[in-house]
């Protein structure tokens, strides 16, 4: 029998190879091992084609004359049945698209290509065999899979003249999308779990290597996807993938910047490949192949980055004839601190933020720029090493390096760049080190939206990114929602930036919606409010810059790196685009992804708190809700901005709505905790010490607060902190407080009769219900929550027992009673019936036994 065969469990790129096979050899059946792909199912199910294969259980082969195996050069991988028939009589040839070591008896056509598919795909072209539409579609769709949409950097020129090619020949591109992007199944999910918790770093020479390792009885169908959404989850710059099954130890790698190529590692069978082939060892351990992989990369990493994969572009420049005094404004509001000069577009010297704020000292601000700059810079290529370019940088003892190309500025390389290339994501950005906007990450999270949020909030984001479309402004949602998107968290705060005017944007919007429009013209944004209260916020990408340290910033116009640069924190500073060409795409400037995964609260940069103190107070809320852990130099820059006293520069009512949303949250204790122990505390309740009084008090109170508000009512829960923060301050102090936070006048009377009440009720420990009644001078549900924050659990079940009686209690005698039936006159004799009435019923007497009661205490009275 003559066969055509690939590896066990064909994906699309083996399948089509197979398919094509069978145009060349239309004497040989094909045969498969294993499952077919689930999305190739699907396809195959949906299309039109005339196609004869089998499943190996279903012939029975007795012999092999001939044997053709497409997208596998190792014939260990065929189905076991066809490796026992091949016989020194059969003719075996292979077709492979990887970078294969060959052994002398094996023959067939090897060339390194994103695809076997785009191989096989030449070889119809050279024998000039028909390929119909159908065909066409399929070859295609496999070659867009096997590269990432020519995405991947194993992807060749002929990968996609070969798919330009199949699209002559009938192979629409908006008929592919679908069978494109595809979901794992349960178990390979499951797979990615198990990746993701043997996941670990190491650095070879200065480069982040992330390796994951699992183990299974057999190397799974569709391993190569479960790599690609791994990856993609990780968004990790390179990736080892290590698999032990059926004795052997499979891997294969990823990397964002660096042409990895396994056939250099030694050790690699014959199944070795490019960058996203799977490789093999043999009779060794998951640690044992670690252990090799790392020692060949230590000996070829260094060689492997070039300086266009690490520059920064666009340049910011300014021009020669520029005043002095407005590159000095230019650089203030952008916060760099140097800038290329261009003379007709040739670098002519280098201002430095330093040298033109002493000539503005010096008075020479009216000066062209050109006059004050720095002439000596150092320059390189694009197509230079990383390592050529540190040296440079070494010797010239610069801390920049200016990239031409034929003397045009193309590209800048910062010390900054050269860092993230040797030790991964920067951990604290530097606006005057950031000159361009290539350097990012991006991610497709569209299944991510797709699984994780309402349906109808997706349609909206289509919608919005489809006016963008129409308006050809490149449309993002920001903040909030993208970091609980990827927490997988739900989130409605729907914040949009477009990078155009954000009023026409909404106002265009609502030819489709019935809404109500709110500008926020100073702002450069605009709300849009739905009939059941949807809330959309559309702004203007913008940069904000601050005339002085806490105050509101001013705002211009901008582009999407800068808005998001003067976000918080880097988790809130992600952003995803929307538009229809690209939706579903994250992007990540600052390395907030992997901030997020590792669980960090990071500053953008060093002057964050200062340009806003309110941010302290968000870092500690963000922190404490995730379980996230504030950076270290992040916390340094903290405690010195509350220590230098910037939180006095923000107004009470900003600090007051922050500190009510940090007691919003489910655990505030922790919160209020973390802000003491960063010194925090003191600045916002002066002569507040948080001592372990203060620490049981304040655990009593959250703990207890629900219930009594199901008893008593619920209290202002921001008055009850600050009775407790500020119990033993003085009233200069609380005065202060009163003044800052907009208290109301009667809040110092109302704490000392609290402090006075709790004062009495800890000392005298009343029994009766009527005992705590007669010491309580105000039962408003403040003072009742600051006064148990006191009581010890014995005197809780006390005071519970009060308030559960003194909101059930509702007297059937009154003063009415007293006069008609009693023959009583108006009076505090009334009064003091009432009181003792009241009184004993809260210590248990029954309803119905009022009346009896008012006549024995008017007896006794006689």
């Amino acid at each position: 029998m003559r066969v055509i065969t690939t590896h066990r469990n064909p994906d699309f790129d083996a399948f089509a190879s197979a398919v094509a096979a069978q145009k060349l050899y239309p004497d040989h059946v094909i045969v498969f091992g294993g499952q077919l792909a689930p999305a190739l199912k699907a396809f195959l199910s949906s299309k039109s084609l005339l196609l004869s294969f089998y499943s190996v259980n279903e012939l029975k082969i007795f012999s092999l004359s001939s044997l053709i195996v497409v997208d596998t050069s190792d014939d260990k991988r065929i189905p076991s049945a066809l490796q026992h028939m091949i016989s020194k009589n059969t003719e075996v040839k292979f077709f492979d698209h990887h970078n294969t070591t060959l052994s002398g008896s094996q023959h067939g056509v090897f060339k390194e290509l994103g695809s076997c598919t785009t191989l096989m795909c030449n070889q119809l072209r050279k024998k000039r065999k028909e390929v119909t539409e159908s065909e066409a579609v399929l070859f295609a769709t496999a070659i867009y899979r096997e590269t990432g949409n020519f995405t991947h950097a194993s992807t060749k020129a002929q990968d996609l003249r070969t798919a330009a090619w199949l699209i002559d020949l009938g192979a629409q591109p908006d008929g592919l999308g679908i069978y494109s992007s595809y979901k794992l199944s349960s178990s390979q999910q499951r797979l990615v779990e198990s990746l993701i918790s043997g996941l670990k770093s190491t650095s070879i020479r200065g480069v982040e290597i992330n390796m994951a390792t699992a183990k299974r009885q057999s190397l799974p169908a569709g391993f190569s996807l479960v790599v690609e959404k791994l990856w993609s989850f990780l968004g990790v710059e390179n990736l080892v993938v290590l698999l032990e099954a059926n004795d052997r130890v499979y891997f294969t790698l990823r990397s964002r910047h660096m042409n990895l190529d396994t056939a250099e590692l030694e050790g690699i069978l014959r199944n070795g490949g490019g960058s996203y082939t799977l490789g093999y060892f043999e009779n060794c351990t998951a640690a044992e192949a670690e252990e090799r992989i790392v020692r060949n990369f230590e000996d070829n990493i260094e060689r492997l980055i070039k300086v266009r994969e690490i520059m920064s572009s666009p340049v910011r420049t300014v021009l020669v004839d520029m005043k002095v005094e407005d590159v000095l404004k230019i650089m203030q509001r952008t916060g760099h601190h140097s800038l290329p000069v261009v003379d007709n577009e040739k670098i002519v010297g280098v201002s430095k933020y330093r040298d033109i704020e002493k000539a503005v000292r010096h008075g020479l601000s009216e000066k062209r720029i050109v006059e004050v700059i720095d002439r000596f810079f150092v320059t390189a290529s694009a197509d230079d090493s990383v390592q050529l370019v540190t040296d440079k940088m070494v010797e010239n003892n610069t801390t920049a390096i200016l990239i031409l190309d034929n003397g045009i500025l193309n590209g800048i390389v910062t010390g900054t760049d050269l860092l993230k290339s040797t030790f991964g994501r920067k951990r604290m950005i530097d606006p005057g080190e950031s000159h361009g906007e290539q350097n990012y990450a991006k991610f497709p999270v569209e299944d991510l939206i797709e699984e994780r949020t309402d349906k109808r909030i997706v349609t909206m984001l289509r919608f919005l990114g489809a006016v963008g479309s129409e308006l050809n402004m490149p449309t993002y949602i920001v903040g909030g929602f993208v970091r609980d998107l990827l927490l997988n968290k739900h989130n409605l705060d729907l914040d949009i930036v477009v990078e155009g005017n954000a009023n026409t944007f909404a106002e265009t919007f609502k030819k489709y919606f019935n809404i109500k429009i709110v500008e926020h013209k100073e702002f450069l944004a605009s709300s849009m409010f739905f009939n059941d209260g949807l809330r959309i916020d559309v702004a203007t990408a913008r940069t904000e810059y601050y005339k002085k340290p806490a105050i509101l910033p001013e705002i211009e116009m901008s582009t999407i790196k800068k808005d998001l640069y003067r976000r918080d924190f880097s988790i809130n500073a992600m952003a995803i685009k929307l538009n229809q060409e690209e939706f579903g795409i994250l992007i990540d400037f600052f390395g907030s992804r992997k901030d997020l995964s590792n669980g960090v609260i990071r500053a953008l940069h060093p002057l964050s708190f200062i340009e806003d103190p309110t941010r302290i107070l968000r870092a500690v809320r963000f922190e404490q809700r995730f379980g996230f852990e504030i950076e270290v130099r992040t916390a340094e820059l903290l405690k010195l901005c509350a220590a230098e006293g910037y939180l006095n520069r923000v107004t009470g009512q900003r600090l007051r709505d922050e500190l009510f949303k940090t007691l919003q949250e489910p655990l505030p204790l922790k919160a209020i905790r973390r802000l003491s122990s960063l010194g925090v505390t003191e600045k916002l309740f002066p002569q507040s010490k948080f001592d372990r009084e203060t620490d049981h008090m304040l655990d009593r109170y959250f703990s207890r607060r629900a219930r009594n508000a199901s008893l008593a009512g619920e209290d202002k829960i921001f008055y009850t902190l600050l009775m407790i923060m500020l119990r033993n301050s003085d009233n200069e102090a609380i005065e202060w407080c009163i003044d800052r936070y907009g208290l109301t006048r009667n809040f110092l009377d109302r704490l000392a009769d609290a402090i006075d009440a709790a004062g009495r009720i800890v000392i005298e420990k009343p029994r009766k219900p009527s005992q705590f009644h007669m010491m309580l001078k105000s039962r408003k549900p403040e003072t009742l929550n600051f006064v148990d924050s006191y009581l010890s659990e014995e005197q809780d079940l006390l005071f519970q027992a009060y308030l559960r009686k003194l909101n059930e209690i509702r007297l059937t005698v009154d003063g009415t009673v007293l006069k008609e039936k009693y023959g009583m006159k108006e009076g505090p004799g009334i009064r003091e019936i009432l009181d003792e009435l009241f009184y004993a019923r809260l210590n248990g007497l029954a309803v119905d036994k009022e009346e009896e009661f008012v006549e024995e205490f008017l007896k006794g009275r006689d």
